[in-house]
């Protein structure tokens, strides 16, 4: 994706959305999994412990989607590109979906899709 003529690298952390959403889906099977089989625990918090890091930054960019839209909305719509998107519809877009991790995902990937194209018209 090349942002040349956009100064953001906000959508840096919209991409880190649907990797997050990816990688929990994938590490939940693989941590149930592993913690049962090595420790013979099935108890959820001896599930949770190890995955604490990881369910930490996935939090935080989640927490952070909303932001991550807004100001990367703001720095499309100031640059000189077709696209205008309206930065507190997203931003608000974001906030509403920050409970329901395929959706939020879903819609980083709409924005991220929009905006490449809006800058693949300017090259």
């Amino acid at each position: 994706m090349s942002d040349a003529s956009v100064d953001s690298r906000w959508w840096l952390l919209v991409l880190a959305m649907p990797v997050v959403t990816l990688a929990e889906a994938c590490l939940a099977f693989l941590l149930v999994g592993f913690v049962s089989a090595s420790t013979g625990a099935n108890g959820f918090v001896a599930l949770l412990v190890p995955a604490a890091p990881f369910l930490a930054i996935a939090l935080l960019v989640r927490a952070l989607l909303p932001l991550a839209l807004y100001k990367d909305a703001t720095a499309v719509r100031d640059a000189d590109v077709a696209w205008e998107p309206d930065p507190a519809n997203w931003g608000f877009l974001g906030l509403g979906l920050i409970f329901v991790p395929v959706l939020d995902s879903l819609l980083a990937v709409v924005y991220l899709t929009l905006r490449s194209r809006a800058l693949d018209d300017q090259g």
